[in-house]
């Protein structure tokens, strides 16, 4: 699934090709991603300007200018496309949101949702699983949204700090791994990034949270920064479905030091052990026996 930094990847991406733009027409070909789009989107999306392009957690946020905001969620093999729709392609026919057909130029297996803009350029989003998720809500609700409402603070915003990491997380005993991939005590963090801050910051996923001192706090909020930080460099990670705007790949899995590394020797220096690899909380948690305590 990605994580903060290829969503974020995503976001700058797409900023230069949406911003300022008007939509034409939006086009939806199924009724359901994860969960059922919402009725009515068509109206509230075409004719509006996007005013902004912003990311929280995971998700992406477009603000309109008929004051709604348009949320996509990435899920496990989601990605976004841009297009121009000045090139000769063959046409067909798809179903729109409110069944009939709409003549659009042809469209890939798993494209589900096309906005088109006045400029003739496209955006699409594919989604082979369908693990995907997209909404709208009106600007002044988007705090109390669903999906929104309960997300820990961003770990390259202001809010965050080693002292609201330690207060967030003191006083529980679930393992550390297990409680830094909760997105409701930091956004955007998932399994590949919170394995690789643990082995910068020499902490044992395993570790129980009150068992960590103010010391390794620091080390951990410091970790989890330079790592999000050098990832979103690199492009993001791509891995299986993972692409970037315009088809390209991320390159942060040629910097991996344990995540997929089992049975490799640790990176670190004088370190001599070797990554192993253990199912935590149902996910596979990469770790060095030695050199995290």
């Amino acid at each position: 699934m990605p994580e903060l930094p290829e969503v974020e990847t995503v976001c700058r991406g797409l900023r230069s090709h949406v911003l300022g733009k008007r939509i034409a027409r939006y086009h939806q070909f199924r009724e359901d991603l994860r969960w059922p789009l919402p009725f009515g989107i068509k109206d509230k999306v075409e004719g509006s300007i996007i005013e902004e392009l912003n990311r929280r957690g995971k998700f992406l946020l477009f603000k309109l200018s008929s004051d709604y905001i348009f949320i996509m969620h990435l899920g496990m093999s989601g990605r976004i496309l841009v297009t121009e729709l000045s090139r000769k392609e063959n046409e067909s026919k798809h179903p729109n949101e409110m069944g009939s057909f709409f003549k659009i130029k042809s469209t890939e297996p798993h494209d589900h949702v096309v906005i088109d803009f006045c400029d003739q350029t496209r955006i699409t989003y594919n989604d082979p699983r369908r693990f995907g998720a997209i909404d709208i809500v009106d600007l002044d609700m988007i705090n109390q949204h669903k999906w929104l409402s309960k997300l820990g603070p961003e770990p390259l915003g202001n809010s965050f700090s080693p002292e609201v990491l330690q207060l967030s997380l003191k006083n529980k005993r679930s393992c550390i791994k297990t409680a830094l991939i909760d997105q409701s005590i930091l956004s955007g963090l998932g399994n590949i990034y919170v394995c690789e801050a643990l082995w910068a910051a020499r902490i044992s996923p395993f570790r129980p949270c009150y068992k960590i001192d103010g010391l390794e706090f620091q080390y951990l909020t410091e970790s989890v920064i330079k790592v999000l930080k050098k990832a979103i460099q690199a492009g993001g990670s791509s891995l299986r479905d993972f692409k970037k705007v315009g088809g390209g790949l991320g390159y942060f899995q040629n910097c991996f030091n344990v995540y997929s590394k089992d049975g490799c020797k640790c990176k670190r220096e004088r370190c001599n052990s070797r990554i192993q690899r253990e199912i935590q909380s149902g996910r596979s948690t990469f770790f060095c026996p030695k050199c995290q305590l």
